[in-house]
Parts: structure tokens; C-alpha cells; sequence
């Protein structure tokens, strides 16, 4: 008898049984009147048959009726219990239990309802941990850990915090930034460079196109070593190449990149250090970790695949103690640590030489700057628009040797990244100022 660690996720399901990770199952199904497919073969066929296609029954796991039901799958619930139980089939063997890290973005209902599928497979469950704890508790990191992890439709991040125990605090998402809609717009930079460079549109036949999609992991990996990835693919017409930049990825996926960095200034406390750990999911994205490594005070950790479903089988004591009735949001962090992390990049993030307002950049120097409705002394800078939430002088910037501080006098507060200052807090190029409830948004900056 053994335990399987199951990570739950849309991306793919993750299964690791006595330290051996398993090919990750992507959360798709075709519901095909032929017969019903789901997984890594549903996967190979999406493009080729995309009304059939459907991958929101992990994302909103409910008993809701399929838009195309079939006699063995009527409703999303049905389609989970076919994708799992196609997952323990490949990995268990009798007598086998499973334990289940979940994302935090699963609601307790959709729970209950992982727990009624797993009994109908006939899966015995020795427990339910949250995946970012899972993954993060074992890691060597301060007392604040943040979990960036991108499913297919969504990102999740998770705040956890403590010294001998990581403990859930917070689960913030970002509902439009996900995996499938990244896909699409490298995939549509693809064939828009193809067009340009051959004439050939991989996006115009079914097979070309899934062919593209099938690729395009391959190449975003050779990014992660190069700054060039040559993409190819074959037609019946012929063969078709383009050499793409790592840039010109990282643009294409700027918008979702800044809500993603957006997600992870809000979650920090200012003046305060953070680790953020980012899934392989998310590190796999060309650029992200970079842009993350620039935030001030983070410590950027990579886990490593199966980080959660190897975590959960390292921290299993710990997980079956708990019961099955309750989800563990809490794990020990003095247990030996799984391998779980591949690479840190840090950063205390450069010091800001300008705040830029109503797109004009303002320097900060040694002679504080005050911010305010009102002049206040000969370095002003006066906040136009509404006044409500916004005092006289409500805050002051100045340099202090190699840091640049900010300085609250205000009744209504001083947010930094959406977290309120008390006193003073030291200040990054990137960091966003927030003056006042509700508020006027100011960037800090760094000009060389």
C-alpha cells in the first residue's frame, strides 16, 4: 500500500506516488458522441475537434448539465470523475490512498463534491491539503511566503505566513489571467509571423493548428535557454520556419504580465520582505520571473513540477492526522524538506529617482518632496482633482543615502502596493503610491 499525492488543477492533474512524479493530465475532455476522451488524448484532438472541446469542469466543479451531454457524462462533476479516475487507473495500485492538494481557489463546496466523486470512483482519500502550503511549507524562506500559480483559465496567488508553521492567509485571483488565454496570443503571434515570413497560416487548417499548440511548449522552453526559439511546422503544403525573439513573447503577454505583478504588489505589506514562490506553470512563462524578480523586496523562488503533489507526500503524517473532514491549511515547516525548489533569483528592487504624476516625472532627492492639496515649503507637489481623502500635506518623499522613504502625515493613509504605511516604509521603482481613500495612484520609477 501506498499514498498518491493528487494535485488538483485544470492545468493538468499532477500525481506523485513514493517519490515519482507522473506526466501531468491536462483537465480537458471531448465530449464526442463516438465516445468520450478526456486527458492527454483529449488534449491531442482539441484543435481537430473544438466543438467537442470543454475544460471547465475542474475550473467550476459542479453538477451542472453539460452543453452537449452524453449518455456517460451529462454534467461537469460527471466529466471530473472520468478524468480521475482515468489518472488513479494509471498510477495506483490495490490498496492505494490518495491525498489531495487542492488550489486555493477551491471553493468548500466544490470540496465536498471532489470528496463524493472520489468515493464514486472507489479512490479511498486519506486527506485534503491546500496545494500552495503543500509546496511552500518545506521551502527555506522567511516568515512571509506568496504562491503564484496559473491554472488554465486564472491565476492564484496565495499569502501564507509564519516561522515554525506556514499557515493560509489570503487567496487573491485573477480571473481573465490563465494559461489557455497566454496560449492564445503566443499562438497568434506565431501565425501572424508566419503570414509575414511564408504566407502560411497555421491557424487556417484544423491539423496546422494543432500542431501549433502542440509545439508551442517546446518552444517556450527553449526561451527559458536562448533568446531566439525557431518554430517550425510541416504541412501537406510544405515545411514552414520563423525565428521568434524571447522579447517578442514577452510582449505579446504584457497586459496579462502587469495584472499578474499587480496581483503580487497588492498581497506585500510595504516596507516589508517576501518570498514568492512561482509554480513550474508559472515559471515556464518566458519573462515572468524576471518581472517578478524586479518587484522591491522579493525573493523569487522556482519550484519545481509536482512541487504540491511531492510536498503533500512529504508532509502526509502531518495531512492524515488532520482527518478528512477539514482541509489542512496549516503545515510544519521544521520536517525535512522536499525537492521542491530548482532556483532563486533576488532582489531588493532599485531605488526610485523619479514619481511620475499625471505623466510627469518628479525627482526625489535629499530635500524631501511633500505631496499634498496644499504648497507646502519649496519642493511641492500639488495633487489636482478632487480633494476628498487627500490632506494638506499628506506625504513627503526623500532620499536617505541609498533608499528612498515615504513618509505618512495624513488622517486618511499612505497605501504602498495597496498596503497602508505606518510611519514609513522604503520605497522601489515599480511601487504604486496611493495617496488618500479613495485615492490618487502615483508610480515611483527609476531613471538612469
Amino acid at each position: 500500500m501506498a499514498l498518491i499525492a493528487i494535485e488538483i488543477v485544470d492545468a493538468g492533474l499532477e500525481a506523485a506516488r513514493e517519490g515519482v512524479l507522473y506526466p501531468p493530465s491536462p483537465g480537458l475532455a471531448l465530449l464526442d458522441p463516438a465516445g468520450l476522451v478526456t486527458g492527454s488524448e483529449a488534449a491531442a484532438q482539441e484543435r481537430l475537434k473544438p466543438v467537442f472541446a470543454f475544460d471547465r469542469f475542474w475550473t467550476d466543479l459542479s453538477t451542472e448539465a453539460l452543453p452537449r451531454p452524453l449518455p456517460q457524462a451529462r454534467s461537469r462533476a460527471d466529466l471530473a470523475y472520468a478524468h480521475l479516475l482515468q489518472v488513479w487507473a494509471g498510477t495506483a495500485q490495490p490498496g492505494d490512498e490518495a491525498l489531495f492538494a487542492v488550489p486555493g481557489s477551491m471553493r468548500p463546496r466544490e470540496l465536498g463534491l471532489l470528496a463524493g466523486i472520489a468515493a464514486a470512483a472507489g479512490i479511498p482519500v486519506a486527506g485534503f491539503v491546500d496545494a500552495a502550503i503543500a509546496a511552500c511549507a518545506p521551502l527555506e524562506a522567511g516568515e512571509t511566503v506568496l504562491c503564484l500559480d496559473l491554472q488554465l483559465h486564472q491565476s492564484v496567488l496565495t499569502e501564507m505566513r509564519g516561522v515554525e508553521s506556514l499557515v493560509q492567509r489570503r487567496v487573491e485571483i485573477a480571473p481573465r489571467v490563465g494559461l489557455k488565454a497566454l496560449r492564445a496570443a503566443w499562438a497568434q503571434l506565431v501565425s501572424e509571423a508566419m503570414v509575414r515570413r511564408t504566407r502560411f497560416d497555421p491557424q487556417h487548417h484544423a491539423a496546422s493548428e494543432q500542431q501549433l499548440y502542440d509545439r508551442l511548449p517546446e518552444w517556450l522552453a527553449a526561451l527559458s535557454g536562448s533568446d531566439v526559439a525557431d518554430v517550425e511546422l510541416e504541412a501537406s503544403s510544405g515545411r514552414f520556419a520563423v525565428s521568434l525573439r524571447r522579447e517578442q513573447f514577452v510582449l505579446a503577454a504584457e497586459a496579462y504580465y502587469t495584472q499578474l505583478a499587480d496581483l503580487v504588489h497588492a498581497a506585500r505589506r510595504a516596507g516589508e520582505s517576501a518570498t514568492l514562490a512561482l509554480s513550474a506553470r508559472a515559471a515556464a512563462l518566458p519573462g515572468l520571473a524576471e518581472r517578478c524578480a524586479s518587484l522591491g523586496d522579493v525573493a523569487v523562488m522556482v519550484l519545481t513540477d509536482g512541487a504540491a503533489s511531492l510536498g503533500a507526500l512529504s508532509a502526509a503524517d502531518e495531512i492524515i492526522a488532520a482527518g478528512t473532514a477539514s482541509l489542512v491549511t496549516t503545515l510544519s515547516r521544521v520536517r525535512p524538506a522536499a525537492a521542491v525548489a530548482r532556483r532563486t533569483q533576488r532582489s531588493r528592487g532599485t531605488s526610485p529617482t523619479h514619481v511620475v504624476y499625471e505623466g510627469r516625472a518628479h525627482a526625489i532627492t535629499e530635500e524631501p518632496l511633500a505631496l499634498g492639496r496644499a504648497q507646502a515649503g519649496p519642493r511641492s507637489l500639488v495633487l489636482a482633482g478632487p480633494s476628498a481623502g487627500v490632506s494638506g500635506t499628506h506625504c513627503v518623499l526623500v532620499r536617505e543615502g541609498d533608499t528612498v522613504v515615504v513618509r505618512d502625515r495624513s488622517r486618511h493613509g499612505t497605501f504602498v502596493n495597496g498596503e497602508r504605511v505606518s510611519g514609513s516604509a522604503p520605497l522601489a521603482a515599480g511601487d504604486r503610491l496611493r495617496i488618500g481613500t479613495p485615492g490618487v495612484v502615483l508610480e515611483l520609477v527609476a531613471v538612469g
